[in-house]
């Protein structure tokens, strides 16, 4: 019986610590910064999602053609959209961890102007909606961090 139990411990412990390598992931899974095979694939896929959550929220806000023009500018705003200033994959892998995190803050960089446009752009079209659309609005567009939202995978 000793002998038995202390197999199950064993295996146990290897499963338990075997867990922690498959939960990072590995070279060829599509988890983390560079992406896998895959990443082309999910990147259309959260874009088609995107555009589906536009169209169901300009549909839900019932925009007057005086809103239009602000929606539009709101819509083309949005930071995802230039994919242009995102570091190459490939190119970060021939870099040393230096030049890496440079390239990385020149990003990070970037993205903070964007998103600052972005918020110039929702501010104007938030001024336009009546209090009705301003409620749909904050119901509708997600709160990051908000408690029970999906995180990673």
């Amino acid at each position: 019986m000793k002998k038995s139990a202390k197999m199950i411990l064993a295996g146990l412990a290897i499963v338990a610590l075997s867990a922690g390598a498959y939960a990072r992931g590995g070279p060829d899974c599509d988890y983390g910064y560079g992406g896998g095979p895959m990443m082309g694939q999910k990147a259309e896929r959260m874009e088609k999602m995107h555009e589906k959550h536009l169209a169901t929220l300009h549909d839900k806000l019932k925009l007057t053609q005086q809103q239009e023009a602000a929606w539009k500018k709101f819509t083309a705003s949005s930071p995802m959209q230039d994919k242009s200033a995102r570091p190459d994959p490939a190119e970060m892998q021939k870099l040393n961890a230096p030049q890496r995190m440079e390239k990385k803050l020149e990003f990070m960089r970037t993205m903070e102007k964007k998103m600052t446009e972005h918020l110039v752009a929702l501010k104007e079209f938030y001024a336009v909606l009546t209090p009705e659309q301003q409620k749909v609005f904050d119901e509708q567009v997600p709160m990051y961090g908000k408690p029970g939202m999906k995180r990673g995978r």
